[in-house]
């Protein structure tokens, strides 16, 4: 999804796996409402709720405005090129799992992001969850409680998360976003 500006937006973003949505806006949103038909259901999410949270409104039904607590909508605020990421992470000599303690690898990182960890440098392969990723080949030193780093950098602006795009057939019909 490309943004023109703050109001307009063009394009399609493409769910190819089971996992959040990163969309960044050089802005962070006020209020954001997403809409899957899959379910029915329609997200949204005004500037002050907890992160990764969202009311979800259940086709009208009794469950109006319930509160979805789990990997909903949240907002990031971008990070320069080379900055660290929230959280500090775990590795083991020749393993590419990488394991995050108050991490949300989900909502900073994204597939195919460029990370240094403990002076390694790798290519993300997988995002599991926030406290889970793979990268593309094994790390050689292990390492603990140490910070990773992302050499992409990351505008600001928005994820859906794993409670709205849970599968490859959901489908976002539209988003509002102010």
């Amino acid at each position: 999804m490309s943004i023109v500006n703050q109001t307009s937006a063009v394009g399609t973003k493409t769910i190819v796996a089971a996992a959040a949505l990163n969309i960044p806006l050089g802005w962070q949103p006020r209020y954001i409402r997403a809409y899957n038909v899959n379910n029915l259901v329609s997200y949204e999410y005004f500037y002050g709720m907890d992160a990764g949270t969202s009311l979800d409104n259940g086709n009208h039904d009794a469950t109006q405005n319930s509160v979805n607590a789990a990997d909903s909508i949240s907002l990031f605020a971008g990070r320069t090129p080379g900055a660290a990421v929230s959280g500090t992470v775990a590795v083991t000599a020749a393993s590419a799992t990488v394991a995050g303690t108050n991490t949300n690898f989900l909502g900073e990182l994204a597939v195919g992001g460029t990370v240094t960890i403990n002076g390694e440098t790798r290519t993300i392969a997988a995002i599991a969850s926030k406290t889970s990723l793979t990268v593309d080949s094994a790390i050689v030193t292990s390492a603990s409680g140490v910070e990773l780093f992302d050499l992409e950098g990351q505008e600001a602006g928005f994820t859906l998360g794993t409670d709205i795009c849970d599968t490859t057939s959901d489908v976002v019909r539209w988003l509002a976003i102010r």
